[in-house]
């Protein structure tokens, strides 16, 4: 999809743009930086590219977008970036935030998950209890089906999508 060529070509730009949900010029713009990323000229960004981008790296949470991002091709990086663009639509910002909580990926947020992603964020330094009585706290008011874990429409429903998206809005 011309991601290790120099240039794209109209067509792909107007595909990706429509797909992405971005404006043409943004998704020019996220070429050119993903192009500078791309180290190795090999189409794909992997976990040390993808480091060099301030707002990655220094995100306590880098661990888990990684693993989102890791070794994407253009398309799939401007479809991730779409979560953190200004322009980006809220359902995008609510579901890339929903890939970071599900740490294994099953579709659901479970006690491990929120346990993880609290970890990483808080570090070291709250005991263990805090962090179960957080998770259990989480999951009891998230959980309206109380099948104890936290589904897709759970995550929309008990988050605030306008706070999350202002959260998830980084200029690329």
């Amino acid at each position: 999809m011309g991601a290790n060529t120099s240039s794209l070509l109209s067509e792909e730009i107007d595909e990706i743009s429509r797909q992405a949900d971005l404006p043409r010029l943004e998704v020019k713009r996220l070429y050119k930086r993903f192009q500078k990323l791309d180290r190795t000229q090999s189409g794909t960004l992997d976990a040390d590219e993808l480091l060099m981008i301030p707002e990655l790296s220094m995100n306590p949470l880098h661990p888990r977008l990684l693993a989102v991002f890791e070794n994407v091709n253009f398309h799939e990086f401007v479809n991730n970036i779409a979560a953190f663009s200004p322009s980006g639509a809220e359902e995008k910002k609510v579901d890339f935030a929903f890939k970071v909580y599900d740490v294994d990926a099953d579709g659901f947020i479970s006690k491990h998950d929120l346990d993880t992603v609290i970890r990483m964020l808080v570090g070291e330094h709250i005991p263990d209890e805090t962090v179960q009585e957080v998770v259990a706290r989480v999951v009891e008011a998230a959980d309206l089906d109380k099948d104890g874990r936290i589904s897709r429409s759970e995550f929309t429903s008990a988050v605030d999508v306008a706070d999350l998206a202002s959260r998830l809005t980084v200029s690329f």
